[in-house]
């Protein structure tokens, strides 16, 4: 009955890693979602301040678009920054799920232990009873000569 119970939860555990697992894949690959979106937003910005200074030595800026210009600046930079946030954050559950995927690992091997050594138990506890009725029909045999 006990060992059921244990085979029982260890499947469970067992469902649950897996389940841990698929969702720290989910988790890595949002997170890699947000970082390629926050590498374009730093490339943009890059490529715009580039034509920035361009314009600026060739001399074909003026006020309007050196306002236009830091406008976009402005805007772009509060878009690195939100995206910098959404990586850290993804970055965070990524690891707590990692350390739930280890404890999880831990619990079902625990269970896979505590499996084992009733298996073993019982396994020794057969052997004792074949020996003891080898033993007891041997005894008897030679008793009967």
């Amino acid at each position: 009955m006990k060992k059921r119970k244990i085979k029982k939860a260890l499947e469970l555990k067992g469902y649950t890693k897996e389940q841990i697992e698929i969702s720290i894949q989910k988790s890595r690959d949002e997170l890699e979602f947000e970082h390629a979106k926050l590498d374009s937003t730093l490339k943009t910005f890059d490529l715009t301040v580039s034509e920035f200074n361009r314009r600026q030595k060739e001399g074909l800026i003026n006020a309007q678009d050196l306002d236009l210009f830091y406008n976009y600046f402005s805007y772009l930079n509060r878009q690195i920054e939100e995206q910098k946030q959404n990586v850290s954050l993804r970055l965070a559950e990524v690891e707590l799920k990692q350390e739930t995927l280890v404890n999880a690992h831990k619990e079902k091997r625990l269970f896979e232990i505590l499996y084992e050594k009733i298996t073993n138990e019982e396994t020794r506890e057969k052997i004792k009873v074949d020996q003891k009725e080898a033993d007891f029909q041997f005894l008897s045999r030679k008793s009967r000569r």
